[in-house]
């Protein structure tokens, strides 16, 4: 065994560094910490500087937003005029309001005798009768659709009681379909029917125009 023992391992200690270093070091952490010291001293003056010119040339902005002005209106009652789609029946004349439409299921049906006279049309024989039915139904639709007085619905109005009064075995297989009439329009087909209080329903009354109309349609195309 040795005589000589090896010292034990210590880490070396901060003193031992040379002393320059750690002057060259401080030296820059102080040169960084006063520059930085001077530049926010710069800086402070001209950020001061931009807000004030920044609050000078923003417009005056009013104390109300103008949606918040609106509905503080209207909640004190002054706000624009109602919606015509809301205004009562008793609304002044000079106040002018949509016609309402009214929407109906209907069966379209035809008395025998007006479908025997689809083959008398021009064309009949290119395409089937069925087909020929539901084309005369869309113009009759659309037509009633249109109409709105009284006067509107006079030239269909003989040919719907005719319809109207005949029996079930008189007229041909019905269709159900969807149709839109005026309120106005529904009323007076009440009246020329002899329904002015409405007791039959309205399903009946306007299928019968609905079939006088499309009757109408055939008797102008048809080949006499």
């Amino acid at each position: 065994m040795s005589r000589f023992r090896l010292p034990a391992r210590v880490a070396p200690s901060p003193a031992a560094e040379e002393p320059g270093l750690q002057n060259s070091a401080a030296r820059l952490r102080s040169s960084r910490e006063v520059q930085s010291r001077i530049l926010a001293e710069r800086r402070a003056p001209e950020a001061e500087l931009s807000a004030e010119s920044l609050e000078a040339q923003l417009p005056d902005q009013p104390s109300m937003p103008k949606r918040e002005a609106g509905l503080a209106g209207k909640r004190e009652g002054e706000g624009g005029p109602p919606s015509p789609l809301s205004l009562p029946p008793g609304a002044p004349a000079g106040v002018v309001s949509k016609p309402r439409k009214e929407k109906l299921v209907v069966l379209f049906r035809l008395p025998l005798a007006t479908e025997r006279r689809l083959e008398q049309i021009p064309g009949a024989g290119e395409v089937t009768s069925a087909y020929m039915l539901r084309a005369f139904a869309k113009e009759a639709r659309a037509e009633l659709r249109r109409l709105l007085a009284e006067e509107e619905i006079m030239p269909h109005a003989d040919e719907a009681r005719r319809i109207f009064a005949m029996s079930a075995t008189d007229m041909a297989v019905g269709e159900a379909m969807t149709v839109y009439a005026q309120s106005s329009a529904i009323r007076a087909m009440h009246v020329a029917l002899g329904d002015p209080w409405q007791i039959e329903p309205r399903a009946t009354i306007v299928g019968a125009f609905l079939a006088a109309i499309a009757s109408r349609l055939i008797e102008a195309r048809r080949v006499r």
